[in-house]
């Protein structure tokens, strides 16, 4: 049965949290705009401390751009629906699951939103599953699958990937 408490899951892609390389990085770019000298001149000196209290100081001043250089990614699991608003505003790239390929297709891969009350949730998944029983006839019948997911609903599961750097994370949970 759909998970009807998480509408959204997210969790770290493999490499998706930055590493002390892309921080000291990043505070070493915000350091060519506001130091006299040349890059690599003071670039074998900077350790992660100095790095940290740098980017601190920066975000103190308002000089966010440095954390562009910093970057995050992950994996996102959503309605279509939820994926349309989490696109639409591309604060991020994202990559995201393709349903132009044929699936196989069960009550687990749609999103039951929460507020469905217990009463109605059996007639609910019903009609998932006459959504699901749909897309399978069109392609019984021949169709391409770029035809027969025109019938699906909204609440279909979608799976992708975002990266987002530093500067816009801050952005997006503000």
């Amino acid at each position: 049965m759909p998970s009807r408490e998480i509408n959204v899951q997210v969790s770290w892609t493999k490499s998706g949290i930055p590493t002390t390389q892309m921080i000291i990085d990043a505070a070493a770019a915000g350091m060519v705009s506001r130091k006299d000298e040349a890059y690599h001149d003071f670039i074998s000196s900077l350790n992660f401390e100095r790095a940290k209290d740098f980017l601190t100081k920066m975000i103190k001043l308002g000089h966010e751009s440095v954390l562009e250089h910093i970057v995050f990614q992950f994996w996102l699991s959503m309605s279509r629906v939820a994926s349309h608003q989490q696109v639409r505003h591309r604060m991020a790239s994202y990559t995201q699951m393709s349903l132009r390929k044929k699936r196989n297709l069960s009550l687990d891969d749609f999103v039951v939103p929460p507020q469905i009350k217990g009463e109605d949730l059996s007639e609910w998944l019903q009609d998932i599953q006459a959504t699901i029983d749909t897309y399978n006839k069109w392609l019984k019948r021949g169709y391409d699958v770029d035809v027969a997911r025109q019938r699906l609903t909204q609440d279909a599961r979608t799976d992708m990937i975002m990266t987002i750097n530093a500067r816009s994370l801050r952005n997006f949970f503000n």
